[in-house]
């Protein structure tokens, strides 16, 4: 057994990345380290006790050269016994439809056939040929623009089903293997042009640190990504301590308990936040987010902030409080009796007979007198200016005082409805009805008002 060999099933048994038994879908695109993997898998099924098939995606940007990595991948599989997979994409359509980088457009389409072949066909691990270089390339991009302990972990050796075998291995041992044992792979030439971020690190960056300050640098960065992958382990042991003790976690909104944040170091709170917005919101927050949120639980209540990917941020007394920012239209609806759905929540209105009305103490449902109403009733966002006379008062106040009053953050305000008849304002819905709508001994027609909203 050859000493790269011995290595690569070190590796493979020190993270438990193969099981006896395991059907496995190796990503193949014929360069040399996808061929070195799925030779070495070819080489020890018996001693993994595997079964092994390959996937290969033309992503249609090479023309006749894509076409013969594709011819390549298909007589290799033939050669070894292996059964291939094969799809095509136009990758550069679908990266300018999204709207991001060829290379993300490649790497999303090639994740999302990996694991719909490996649903459907009762594949257990998907095996991708990432290695030391392609780690040190990723850790320092992360590092360029601004990571936390995650992102200098780099490349983990699993991921739920996807495992990466050669991740212990450089490119140079790759390259010695395959030549020393003649083995055939192809060359994308893409690889050789500086136009993607990656590719100005590996031809220009990456070569001039090697030759001046160490040799040795991806094998370095693997071994210091191996660090912060134990200390990540453990900070993620606290962060989710601090996720099940601090946060409120609403359809459209997080909620984060300041006096429980105090407790828990910088690291902690940091990385529990990168976490929770991610998943949350698909956002990957910066240090400067980071250092802004923490900020915020010493300003005063009411102040808010905005965030990358149009996240606001507001410190409402003993929380804050993160949302996505929404644009408020100027919505209005017209209503009589029935019921409409909107986007916060489902409003409807019902005729009654007074005798029926059942007081209670959920402001979401609502009696009044329909005596003073005529036509439709006006469903709208109250504005600066609006005023009502709130039930068991005998003045008008203005609506802005009154969410004070109540103690509404500011998030909520900006989504708080009316229901008005003309240029009168019957309920501050959910919250107060006016009290010249009020039901009185006079009152002849009702109306039941009811307010379900969609949960924050």
């Amino acid at each position: 057994m050859k000493k790269t060999e011995e290595k690569v099933i070190r590796f493979i048994q020190s993270q438990s990345l193969i099981d006896r038994g395991d059907k496995v879908l190796v990503a193949l695109s014929g360069g040399p380290d996808s061929v070195f993997l799925l030779n070495f898998l070819k080489k020890f099924k018996n001693k993994y006790d595997i079964d092994l098939a390959a996937f290969h995606l033309n992503h249609k940007l090479r023309g006749k050269n894509a076409s013969a990595d594709e011819k390549f991948c298909k007589q290799l599989c033939e050669q070894s016994g292996i059964k291939l997979f094969l799809e095509k994409k136009d990758v550069k359509s679908y990266a300018l439809k999204n709207k991001i980088s060829v290379e993300e457009a490649g790497r999303i389409i090639r994740y999302q056939f990996l694991s719909t072949i490996a649903h459907k066909h009762n594949y257990s691990k998907i095996a991708t040929a990432h290695i030391q270089d392609d780690n040190t390339e990723t850790v320092l991009l992360n590092l360029i623009k601004g990571t936390g302990i995650t992102g200098m972990s780099g490349i983990p050796a699993k991921r739920e089903n996807i495992i990466r075998p050669v991740l212990c291995l450089s490119k140079v041992e790759i390259l010695d293997y395959l030549h020393l044992n003649k083995v055939s792979f192809r060359i994308d030439e893409s690889n050789l042009l500086d136009d993607y971020e990656r590719n100005f690190l590996r031809l220009h960056i990456i070569p001039s640190i090697k030759e001046r300050l160490n040799p040795s640098l991806d094998e370095t960065i693997f071994n210091t990504s191996f660090i912060f992958k134990t200390f990540r382990r453990f900070i993620d042991d606290h962060v989710t301590g601090f996720l099940n003790k601090t946060i409120k976690s609403g359809k459209s909104e997080l909620k984060i308990d300041i006096d429980s944040l105090v407790l828990y170091h910088h690291s902690v709170v940091s990385e529990a936040l990168r976490k929770l917005i991610f998943e949350r919101w698909k956002v990957t927050l910066s240090f400067d987010d980071i250092k802004r949120i923490l900020e915020l639980t010493k300003k005063q209540s009411g102040v808010k902030l905005q965030l990358s990917d149009n996240l606001i941020v507001l410190k409402d007394r003993s929380s804050i409080i993160i949302r996505r920012f929404t644009v408020v239209k100027d919505e209005k609806y017209q209503i009589s009796t029935g019921s409409i759905k909107l986007k916060e929540g489902r409003l409807s209105v019902k005729k009654v007979r007074k005798d029926s009305v059942k007081l209670n103490s959920d402001s979401n449902i609502e009696y009044i007198s329909a005596d003073k109403i005529s036509g439709n009733l006006t469903i709208r966002k109250w504005k600066n200016g609006d005023r009502f006379i709130p039930l068991g008062m005998k003045g008008e106040k203005k609506i802005s005082d009154f969410l004070i009053d109540i103690k509404m953050n500011t998030l909520d305000k900006q989504n708080q409805f009316i229901l008005a008849n003309g240029t009168k304002i019957i309920w501050l819905i959910g919250k107060r009805i006016d009290n010249r709508y009020r039901i009185t001994n006079k009152t002849r027609k009702v109306l039941q008002l009811c307010w379900k909203p969609i949960k924050s």
